[in-house]
């Protein structure tokens, strides 16, 4: 058997492994665009700010393809898919045939349309979404740099508590009117911001960039509300688009992402998608988008793997879920942040923290937890359970919440499943 997977991630390596538990003697390609081994993304900011060490970045090292007889080509582009002869094309014009192929290519930065804005020509513009976007722009920074983020999104922020220290002014730019928008309320982001702007960082919300000044190096940025920033560093981070053009040039299915089913296969027969580039199912609201998250990645990846060799394992449902630290300030969110009217809010807050539960319908939706971390684990097991509030031993508005929430008998068994028990 002849597995072929594009993409070495979290979904492509994952899906490698589970195979390999599963076929020990059918061969693995992996094919990678990039030029490193797997790689943990949410890293680069830390490998930015001299916190991570180089040899750090890797969370699969080249010991786990040697052991389990994986092979990786990197510095390979998967140009061309035909699902009829069961063959891909790379750079280089070589062709690889497939029995099994996964395609695991995730997401590529979002460009958005900005007069004279050229990343092919301009040498101090750079995206955030790779350790090659981090290698560059840290070989590029000096004391002296004039810092301009465009997005004030988790990855914006990260870039920018990265450089923090390194260089002589960060400016982060969003037309929204609070940071992480798509994710936080503004009581929340209120926080967070405040909390970010004590490390000498500004922000300039409700505007966007709408023209860079110079041809080979950005010296300058225009705002719509018609302020212009000096800018030596120019990062770009206004979010990230599934790279779906692979998979719909071959004739698979694709909306927003790749469309998959429960068991990760397209509509090409034995074609699987995982990761960043494919609509997953989201818990809460039944309805099929792109949940570019690290953890539903890994997890689909791995059903992918399993399936591909045979077996017949749904993709668990999956539901928004952010954990994310700035300047110690720790920040978990998860499931619908927005309210309607029928929903009933909680906010417990004080100074630097911060405790928001979204309840609908007797059942924990959402939250949002700043400086609250042990007790998120549990908020995420009643979203993820979809529990009623009403069957717990107590009302989880009023007080701190431990397992001793839940009824005995259902504690206990969440005791001995923790515990490895059956």
């Amino acid at each position: 058997m002849k597995y072929l997977i594009i993409g070495n991630s979290a979904a492509g390596v994952n899906a490698a492994d589970a195979i390999r538990a599963n076929d020990e003697k059918g061969n693995v390609t992996i094919v990678s665009n990039e030029e490193f081994n797997a790689y943990g993304r949410p890293l680069i900011s830390y490998y930015l700010s001299g916190k991570v060490k180089p040899e750090n970045m890797y969370y699969r090292n080249e010991d786990f393809y040697k052991f389990r007889n994986i092979e990786v080509l990197l510095n390979s582009e998967a140009e061309k898919i035909d699902v009829k002869n069961k063959e891909v094309f790379i750079s280089g014009g070589k062709k690889l045939s497939y029995d099994k192929l996964l395609i695991a290519t995730g997401s590529s930065p979002f460009i958005p349309p900005i007069k004279n804005l050229d990343l092919n020509k301009q040498e101090n513009v750079f995206t955030f979404l790779t350790y090659k976007d981090g290698v560059k722009l840290k070989g590029k920074i000096t004391k002296k740099s004039k810092v301009v983020i465009a997005g004030a999104g988790l990855i914006g922020l990260k870039a920018a508590e990265g450089l923090f220290g390194q260089v002589e002014s960060i400016t982060v730019i969003d037309l929204a009117d609070r940071v992480m928008a798509s994710v936080l309320d503004k009581a929340a982001a209120d926080i967070i911001q405040s909390h970010i702007e004590q490390n000498d960082i500004d922000f300039k919300l409700q505007t966007s960039i709408c023209e860079v000044c110079g041809e080979r190096n950005v010296n300058s940025v225009v705002l719509s509300n018609g302020e212009t920033l000096d800018c030596d560093i120019l990062i770009v981070a206004v979010g990230v688009r599934p790279n779906v053009n692979l998979a719909k040039e071959a004739g698979i299915k694709t909306a927003k992402g790749i469309i998959v089913d429960e068991y990760m296969e397209t509509s090409a027969k034995d074609v699987y998608a995982a990761g960043d580039c494919v609509e997953s199912l989201d818990l809460l609201l039944n309805e099929s988008k792109v949940l570019a998250l690290w953890t539903n990645a890994s997890n689909q990846g791995e059903t992918a793997g399993f399936n591909m060799t045979g077996m017949k394992k749904k993709a668990p449902a999956a539901f928004p879920m952010n954990a994310i630290s700035f300047f110690g300030l720790q920040l978990i969110s998860a499931g619908i942040i927005s309210s309607s009217k029928q929903d009933d809010i909680v906010t417990d807050s004080a100074e630097n923290k911060l405790r928001r539960l979204n309840i609908s319908n007797d059942s924990l939706i959402g939250f949002i937890l700043i400086n609250y971390k042990q007790r998120a684990g549990i908020y995420t097991a009643l979203i993820n359970d979809r529990t009623k509030l009403s069957t717990l031993e107590y009302d989880i508005t009023l007080k701190d919440i431990g397992l001793d929430v839940y009824p005995k008998e259902e504690r206990t068994k969440k005791i001995w499943n923790h515990k490895g028990g059956c």
